[in-house]
């Protein structure tokens, strides 16, 4: 996984998936079969390892919306950051290299592009059923948005941003979000990323 998260699928080679998991060629092909599907499963594990870290809070809605969504893109941005993993977002940087992938590869990114932005059209109606939004609320325009703020964050991360650089992002992007309710972006409480 690594290597493709670093690298991307097109200079990934068999030599750095055989050097990334010290396995024999034949032994990886009998794994995992050919570099396409060894990058599907990566993107698969990726998704499986880090959506309850990035997600979980935003199902469970356990606070208001705006610092749902707040921990939402502010854990994007710190886990694109982490100098123990490779820069950004695996699924983005894949989305990103991937536009004229393989047709396989497209619809496999769409449709985690697809879940992750199902999650946050979720929140965001639980926001309305709640009465944190109000009725009128265009939640697909509000999903698309947080969406986007998603993969902005994740190439901020990715060319080296601060965390105070993050931070300041993550506070114009919630900002610009609608409350129903009165909501003092003074009184979000601190973020900590919760792994």
């Amino acid at each position: 996984m690594r290597a493709f998260w670093q690298n991307g699928y097109k200079a990934t080679s068999m030599n750095d998936l055989v050097g990334a998991s010290g396995m024999a060629k034949p032994s990886l092909y009998a794994a995992f079969g050919d570099k396409e599907a060894m990058f599907e499963k990566s993107l698969l594990h990726y998704f499986d390892c880090y959506g309850d870290t990035v997600f979980g809070p935003l199902m469970r809605a356990e606070k208001h919306y705006l610092i749902d969504i707040r921990n939402l893109i502010q854990t994007v941005g710190y886990l694109a950051a982490d100098k123990a993993t490779p820069l950004g977002c695996f699924l983005f940087n894949a989305q990103v290299e991937n536009a004229y992938g393989t047709e396989k590869h497209k619809v496999l990114l769409s449709d985690l592009g697809q879940t992750r932005y199902e999650g946050i059209r979720t929140r965001l109606l639980k926001a309305v059923d709640s009465g944190e939004l109000g009725d009128d609320a265009d939640i697909d325009a509000l999903a698309t948005y947080v969406d986007g703020q998603l993969g902005a964050v994740s190439i901020l991360a990715r060319t080296g941003a601060s965390k105070f650089r993050i931070d300041q992002f993550v506070e114009t992007a919630v900002k610009a979000l609608p409350s129903a309710t009165p909501f003092d972006f003074d009184d979000l409480p601190e973020f900590t990323l919760r792994q």
